[in-house]
């Protein structure tokens, strides 16, 4: 995995986490625009700050640095998505899954 690739990892956590980036700021310690930066990539965050980030989150540190093309890790991240899901959009993912599989 590129650092390239790390904060657009850290934003599809956050976003599964069901965080706002001034949530995840408040729960770090962090200023919202400093967590902004991270996700793009303009702040490289701190060896200490991709664990808080990781504990805060939910994820194991190296979730930061997987491929996402890897298929497990795939499998993971819509593990965690479903798992996250309220009752209404978990009916939501099932309907885009079906009609997803449905098409040829």
């Amino acid at each position: 995995m590129h650092i390239s690739s790390l904060g657009p990892a850290i934003r599809r956590y956050r976003k599964v986490a069901g965080l706002t980036q001034a949530e995840l700021g408040e729960k770090t310690g962090f200023d919202p625009k400093t967590i902004s930066r991270f996700e793009t990539g303009t702040y490289t965050p701190s060896v200490d700050a991709l664990f808080l980030l990781s504990e805060v989150l939910g994820v194991k540190l190296k979730a930061f640095f997987a491929d996402p093309g890897d298929e497990d890790e795939q499998r993971a991240y819509l593990f965690g998505v479903i798992h996250k899901a309220s009752p209404k959009e978990l009916g939501k993912l099932i309907a885009a899954v079906d009609q997803a599989l449905s098409k040829p």
